[in-house]
């Protein structure tokens, strides 16, 4: 521009074909000899003019190599209404009330779901948030697929957070990336459950986590914290962890003599969900042993299941639907404000039903 020095002419040449993405981030920058002939200047004004837009961090000075552009402009998205929301399993166990739970919000928003199912599988979940992010939606509300693992898609929330794409976590989240999460206590959930065993004078406790999820992790520390915290002995052959893809050749009869083994010497057991009490109660009942005569359990979700067949399990309740409902309220105050809350833990508490034994002293 006329009557501006002659370094600010040629940064503001770069910096808008950076912001234009004309220069793409990681190619080199011409060189200072070819600038100062471009635009009739000397080599120490094109230093200058550079300087200028690495203090912005627009570029980036390499020795040896030279110049380099460092910044990539934030794509331009146009609201679509849509949702993404991502879920581990879909018309099973407790997810319709989770789904419900965050439509009503949606909706009543002027929102409409995509929605994308991983199975619990990592590369699932990359294919659906790869699909996801090639089209056109607003923002993410995700279930972490194996939360407790080091995750191959970090890539793909990455590039959400770059581009600025409101994304909430449901259920879990993994710790190596800053994105809000709404979900159960599940430290404190473990530490109710565990304690109601220990109300009724049970003195040797056994725990069957899952280990690929986080939920499993926290639950997990709740129980043995609360053991300890009461005195009582604890070994690592007091817990079984499994992960997804093993639950039902977990408790396939052909493993039965080997699950009644580890149970040995045990009169409580703490189970990871409702669906892992369920199928220890059918172990159980193939060999000839009862809930809560042989064994007390307690578990965690108080979904159908801690009632289907006669059976009366005691649960730690889990508000599935308040909790898609906050997940899904707060995305919007992120996409409407532009800001939101960070998050929500919900307290837990535990439905007593008469799956657990009070000990004669």
């Amino acid at each position: 521009m006329a009557g501006q020095p002659k370094h600010v002419q040629v940064s503001d040449w770069i910096r808008e074909r950076i912001l234009s993405g004309e220069f793409k981030k990681g190619s080199k920058l011409l060189s200072e000899n070819e600038l100062a002939k471009r635009f009739g200047i000397s080599r120490q004004t094109v230093r200058q003019a550079v300087g200028t837009l690495v203090n912005e961090r627009m570029l980036e000075r390499r020795r040896g190599s030279g110049t380099y552009i460092s910044y990539q402009p934030k794509p331009i998205r146009e609201k679509t209404g849509n949702i993404a929301v991502v879920t581990t399993y879909l018309d099973s166990y407790v997810f319709p009330d989770i789904i419900h739970g965050i439509e009503q919000v949606l909706t009543a928003a002027g929102y409409q779901m995509q929605l994308g199912i991983t199975y619990n599988r990592i590369k699932n979940e990359g294919n659906v948030l790869s699909s996801m992010l090639s089209g056109q939606v607003d923002g993410f509300i995700i279930e972490p697929t194996k939360s407790a693992f080091p995750n191959p898609n970090i890539k793909l929330y990455q590039r959400m957070l770059e581009e600025e794409i409101p994304v909430v976590f449901l259920n879990g989240y993994y710790s190596n990336l800053e994105i809000p999460h709404v979900s159960m206590d599940d430290y404190m959930a473990g530490r109710i459950a565990t304690k109601a065993m220990i109300q009724k004078g049970h003195q040797r406790l056994f725990g069957i986590f899952k280990s690929d999820d986080i939920q499993g992790h926290f639950r997990f520390s709740g129980f043995v914290n609360s053991v300890q915290d009461a005195g009582l002995s604890y070994d690592d052959s007091d817990v079984l962890w499994y992960v997804t893809e093993d639950l039902r050749q977990f408790f396939a009869p052909e493993n039965d003599s080997f699950l009644l083994k580890r149970l040995e010497g045990h009169s409580g057991i703490v189970c990871y969900n409702d669906e892992v009490a369920c199928l220890l109660c059918e172990t159980l009942r193939r060999n000839g042993k009862g809930v809560p005569d042989d064994f007390s359990l307690v578990s965690f979700d108080n979904s159908q299941l801690a009632t289907f067949g006669g059976l009366s399990l005691s649960s730690v309740d889990y508000p599935f639907q308040e909790i898609g409902r906050t997940a899904a309220a707060q995305l919007v105050e992120r996409l409407e404000a532009g800001r939101g809350p960070m998050g929500a833990s919900f307290s837990p508490k535990l439905i007593e039903r008469g799956s657990i034994l009070k000990m004669k002293k």
